[in-house]
């Protein structure tokens, strides 16, 4: 038992140095960063109950599904990163009582709600899974200040500080990836017992005869979780006309919050660095999501790696053609701060890689401006990055008033 038990510990820190190395800035290995959080049974299952498209990643995910179907925890004893680290790491913990020991399986209850307003259309607590926080830890490097940083590491921090403090509470009480396992185990046993039963009804309910017990408190958690993501997709909707501008391939706006995972992947790949993570413009529910800004650079038209990494969906895949016909934003010319009546500044003009501003002539008003051409814009960035205004640019890219569409389609 006891080499069985140093050999598991061997392999889950093999798999911690590999899914480290996955997440490093390696150009070979970036575009499949995406695989790494796919690979968990919670993020699968919950985002195909919502509409995603099985892909590459997802595959892997369903196979150790699978496999926890028949091995109790198995991806939590023999593969997880972060259960090797916080295993480590409870190992030094404060000394104290495990005061915790009689808490419910949170973990079950959030898997529950997840499912359920997955069904619904908004699944809640996607941003919780193990792999996503250890994911996003990464986006550290590309931080462009301390608050970023802070956010990239903090989903991390809170658990190690569990560790030290509560020893194994998250792992056995509350991780979801946890609990979809042990949920996934349930159903095996589940069929096995039924399977073995000569009777024509299911066996009688025990710990490993029931998928979810039929309590009150799981009634209550379904009503819930179901209540709770149609209320989250009422508010998404009714703000999608003021959201932030999203990256490109960004599903709508109550779509795209809901099946964001906040994992980094998007802000790690970006070349030009573009995409911050959201700390309030778009309210609780845009919370840490992915939004463009514009002050120093623009989304380049050669590169769509953001929507290659998105391992949710949030973002669609999309190649450069299809890249360029999405439209982040359409730019708009504000004439009071423009410089072109000063110095007959065309920086915006030339900036444009789409050919969507030009130079006008307006016969009545007897002068001309820059202007620009909504069904060539796609909201690419590239006038306000280059705009020489200063902090209140001239020419601003806002938010499109239909999402994923060009103005003026039907």
């Amino acid at each position: 038992m006891t080499d069985k038990k140093h050999r598991r510990r061997y392999v889950r820190w093999g798999c911690f140095l590999l899914a480290a190395l996955a997440l490093l800035p390696l150009p070979f290995w970036i575009d499949r960063s995406r695989l790494f959080v796919q690979a968990s049974a919670f993020v699968t299952i919950c985002t195909l109950l919502g509409g995603s498209v099985i892909g590459t990643g997802f595959i892997l995910g369903l196979a150790f599904s699978a496999i926890s179907l028949f091995r109790k925890r198995w991806f939590c004893r023999w593969v997880c990163p972060v259960g090797i680290l916080l295993d480590t790491v409870s190992g030094k913990r404060i000394k104290g009582r495990n005061w915790w020991k009689g808490c419910p399986p949170i973990g079950r209850y959030i898997v529950l709600i997840t499912a359920v307003g997955a069904v619904a259309g908004y699944p809640l607590f996607l941003w919780m899974d193990p792999l996503v926080l250890f994911n996003n830890a990464f986006s550290v490097y590309k931080a462009t200040n301390l608050l970023s940083a802070v956010i990239s590491l903090s989903g991390m921090a809170v658990l190690i500080i569990l560790a030290l403090t509560s020893g194994s509470l998250w792992c056995t009480r509350i991780c979801p990836l946890g609990a979809t396992q042990e949920l996934l185990e349930n159903i095996g046993s589940f069929f096995k017992n039924f399977r073995k039963s000569k009777q024509k009804a299911p066996p009688a309910t025990t710990t490993h005869g029931s998928i979810f017990p039929a309590t009150r408190r799981t009634f209550i958690t379904v009503l819930a979780g179901l209540g709770a993501s149609l209320w989250a997709k009422k508010i998404g909707l009714a703000r999608s006309g003021t959201a932030p501008l999203r990256p490109p391939g960004a599903a709508e706006e109550q779509t795209f919050t809901s099946l964001c995972l906040r994992c980094g992947n998007c802000i790690r790949t970006c070349p030009s660095e573009i995409i911050r993570p959201d700390t309030g413009q778009a309210g609780i529910l845009g919370f840490l999501a992915p939004l463009v800004r514009f002050e120093m650079d623009y989304c380049n038209e050669e590169c769509n790696a953001c929507t290659q990494v998105c391992p949710s969906g949030a973002l669609q895949a999309l190649t450069l053609e299809q890249k360029h016909e999405y439209v982040i934003g359409v730019a708009r010319v504000d004439r009071s701060l423009c410089l072109w009546g000063i110095s007959d500044c065309n920086t915006c003009v030339h900036a444009c890689p789409f050919e969507a501003v030009n130079v006008v002539w307006d016969e009545e008003a007897y002068e001309s401006y820059p202007a620009v051409d909504t069904a060539k814009c796609n909201g690419c960035g590239a006038c306000e990055a280059y705009c020489p205004t200063g902090d209140l640019k001239a020419i601003k890219v806002f938010k499109k008033p239909i999402e994923g569409r060009r103005q003026g389609e039907s």
